[in-house]
């Protein structure tokens, strides 16, 4: 690579990670959205190979999977299912639920009255930022980057949901649980996690979160090669989705799929937190 085309190289990844700013921190206003992006100075097209590249995803689709992760946050939080959608920037409802569903497995509704139950849930500050952990009497439900109601534009934080560690009841045990692992494998102590887990999603989506459990420490595979262990080998554009919605971070690892040039795509808790991981888990198996 020469000196022109590395420099084209950077521009370009400076010009995924601004977009994907403006989206995450944009979401819920789709004026201000608009204009953001507008300001950016690229065409639709320009960027939406650039998404394909980066993140191997449209801009749109990734705009979609940002506002849910808010609106799940926020019915987390015990927001109704309409605020919740009119919050992420959704002005028609019947695409919000159809895009809940599809993401999600469940209605929104559904969703809602699952974390109206007895589930613990705490936020752990980690080298890759904070995250907030969520767990049942019987599993962990998510380990997620705490980011989305937070960069949202005029969102007040206190709505994110805080800790509430369920007293003397096993999902509030299952969460310290989940801490103190979490604690080991950044310590470089620990390369599989022994907690039961129950992600919410599709059985497309399921199928593929249990293949990314089968991806040894230390080593990647392609979307492509995903792909093919899930039994589909023309399946890697929907196997790319389907681990962008990955809602328990780490423990499932999506962070070990890599672009089939070996470049990092995308990462709900960023680029900079998925090459942490990365390289963390490389140095592990040097030990």
């Amino acid at each position: 690579m020469d000196d022109n085309e590395m420099w084209r190289a950077v521009q370009t990844c400076d010009l995924a990670e601004a977009s994907k700013a403006v989206f995450d921190n944009y979401f819920s206003d789709r004026q201000e959205l608009n204009q953001q992006l507008k300001e950016l100075g690229v065409t639709r097209k320009q960027m939406s190979l650039v998404f394909k590249r980066y993140y191997d995803i449209k801009p749109a689709e990734y705009l979609i999977q940002v506002r849910i992760a808010a609106a799940k946050q926020a019915l987390q939080a015990g927001a109704g299912v309409f605020d919740a959608a009119a919050d992420s920037g959704y002005t028609n409802f019947s695409s919000f639920y159809a895009h809940f569903r599809k993401l999600s497995g469940m209605p929104p509704a559904k969703y809602r009255q699952l974390f109206a139950q007895n589930i613990s849930r705490a936020i752990m500050d980690t080298p890759i930022g904070p995250l907030r952990i969520a767990a049942s009497q019987d599993a962990i439900l998510c380990v997620e980057p705490v980011n989305y109601l937070e960069k949202k534009a005029g969102q007040a934080t206190e709505q994110v949901p805080a800790d509430r560690i369920i007293p003397d009841d096993p999902s509030g045990d299952l969460v310290k649980a989940c801490m103190g692992e979490l604690k080991e494998y950044f310590a470089g102590q620990r390369q599989k996690f022994d907690l039961p887990l129950s992600p919410e999603g599709t059985s497309f989506q399921q199928k593929v979160w249990q293949q990314l459990q089968q991806i040894p420490y230390g080593e990647t595979r392609s979307y492509q090669q995903l792909a093919e262990m899930t039994g589909d080998k023309n399946a890697s554009r929907a196997i790319g989705l389907a681990n962008n919605c990955n809602p328990i971070l780490i423990l499932i690892p999506c962070h070990r799929v890599i672009g089939a040039d070996g470049s990092l795509t995308g990462y709900a808790a960023g680029l900079a937190a998925k090459k942490l991981l990365l390289d963390l888990e490389k140095g592990g198996t040097k030990k």
